[in-house]
């Protein structure tokens, strides 16, 4: 299957008082056209930077060091502010965290959405309003909520036309950063469920960054496991969960509550993530690894493929 896009030897660091933040160190992984494809891993291991980074919206104090992002053949960090507008909602879209934050309080819902169809020269304007309508009624919302205020809806109903808002112009590929965090769980289950049917309705593929494995074992197809900035394992989603090969990926499984009687005690990762400031030589997982050596602190661990996984482990080193 050939990749919609191909992210290449990113690096993207951070300028703070306190020194350089490495949030992205040598990222790539391709993302397949039609799959969900889960980004996990702890707060502060470069998820959220990754989809700003693929948009271009990083924040002023970010500077793209290196690398590739390649849409359709077309490296996305050579395009023009103008050429990367025009991509943005129309073939790339995102679905922010909060979105209370990433509304304008005084416009009406249904402008948000039109606004979209706007930005792109959709003339039709009556066209485009019937649209927005049949896409918010999609996302389990009333024709009347069109003409509400953000503040009037649910942290559920604001997320469902945040979906919609991304999902306006069917785009190729879209961006979903944590969409179900501080939901509840019915709530966060019917966002899986719209996002899964878009996959199957639209074929776009989806990006789903999120810290919660329950919902990358639901709805991913592949998962990219990152830890400080590096990527360390990608696979199928299946093979990832009854047979992690990385020992961050296998700490992170071994940490999710089990509520079957026999779960027993959570066993935590030792440790605490590593300052990006001053990140630890080698492989940055290994003051926390307990099959670490001497190599680990000395040598970045290689890519090694596994049948078809990817594991970035001295482990494995062939």
């Amino acid at each position: 299957m050939k990749p919609v896009l191909k992210i290449r030897n990113l690096r993207v660091y951070y300028r703070t008082k306190r020194g350089i933040v490495k949030a992205l160190d040598n990222v790539s992984f391709d993302v397949y056209r039609g799959e969900i494809l889960g980004v996990v891993g702890e707060s502060g291991c470069g998820k959220s930077t990754l989809g700003l980074t693929i948009m271009r919206l990083l924040p002023p104090n970010a500077k793209i060091i290196s690398g590739q992002i390649l849409f359709n053949g077309v490296d996305l960090l050579k395009l023009s502010n103008e050429e990367m507008r025009k991509l943005r909602g129309s073939k790339i879209s995102m679905i922010f965290q909060d979105p209370m934050t990433s509304f304008n309080p005084l416009m009406k819902i249904g402008d948000h959405v039109l606004e979209v169809f706007k930005y792109h020269e959709f003339n039709d304007l009556e066209k485009a309003k019937e649209i927005a309508v049949k896409i918010l009624q999609k996302m389990g919302l009333e024709s009347g909520r069109f003409y509400d205020y953000p503040h009037q809806l649910s942290g559920g109903q604001r997320q469902r036309v945040m979906i919609a808002t991304a999902i306006a112009m069917k785009p190729e590929v879209i961006i979903a950063d944590e969409p179900t965090t501080a939901l509840d769980v019915i709530t966060q289950a019917q966002i899986l469920k719209i996002l899964r049917e878009l996959r199957d309705e639209i074929g776009s593929s989806i990006i789903l960054i999120t810290h919660n494995l329950g919902v990358i074992a639901q709805i991913a197809d592949r998962v990219v496991v990152m830890y400080a900035g590096k990527v360390v394992e990608v696979g199928n989603v299946d093979e990832i969960f009854s047979d992690p090969k990385h020992p961050y990926t296998q700490g992170l499984i071994r940490a999710v509550p089990k509520l079957s009687p026999e779960g027993g005690q959570l066993q935590p990762i030792p440790g605490s993530v590593p300052d990006l400031i001053n990140p630890p030589s080698g492989c940055r997982f290994h003051p926390r690894c307990p099959f670490a050596s001497e190599i680990c602190s000395k040598e970045e661990p290689p890519a090694v493929s596994l049948n078809g996984r990817l594991v970035y482990c001295h482990l494995y080193k062939r």
